[in-house]
């Protein structure tokens, strides 16, 4: 039996977090996030990089799932979660960047402020739309991954009952 195969036995033998469950951690981050704006989000921020060394985010404590690494099949650690949370969704980012840069630089042109204001919004809609595809990327299989599991070679684990 090689490493790779008892990782994956062991990653099988975990109770992956269900479609709906992921969707309402997903709302249950963005509701926190938003909360957290009395606080100028200090608290939500500290919060999150002590849990991430748990395999977690807020919402995902709170509703007892835990991310697992699928090379390892342990909790994700603290640098795993940060590429998870951080650098892959700000690479979400970066594809809207080229169309935003494109439609501010014409828009600058025309010397129009409304077009200007356009271009920032095309660049948040294109960055909303690769978000929701993301977040709902979770239906697609039986392993409710989303997009950012895949890259990160993670999935969700329910740790709310034990099989």
């Amino acid at each position: 039996m090689e490493i790779g195969d008892s990782v994956q036995s062991e990653i099988k033998d975990l109770r992956l977090a269900a479609p709906q469950h992921r969707l309402g951690g997903f709302t249950l981050e963005v509701a926190l996030i938003f909360s957290s704006f009395i606080t100028f989000g200090l608290a939500w921020l500290i919060w999150n990089f002590i849990v991430w060394g748990q395999g977690q985010t807020p919402a995902k404590q709170i509703l007892k799932m835990r991310v697992h690494s699928i090379d390892t099949g342990k909790p994700a650690t603290w640098g795993h979660m940060a590429i998870r949370q951080i650098l892959i969704p700000m690479a979400f980012s970066m594809v809207s960047l080229p169309f935003t840069i494109a439609a501010f630089s014409l828009a600058a042109d025309e010397g129009s402020d409304i077009s200007i204001g356009l271009s920032f919004i095309l660049g948040y809609i294109l960055y909303f739309v690769f978000l929701l595809v993301d977040s709902l990327w979770i239906f697609r299989d039986k392993e409710s991954k989303r997009l950012t599991d895949v890259w990160a070679k993670t999935v969700v684990v329910n740790e709310s009952q034990i099989i």
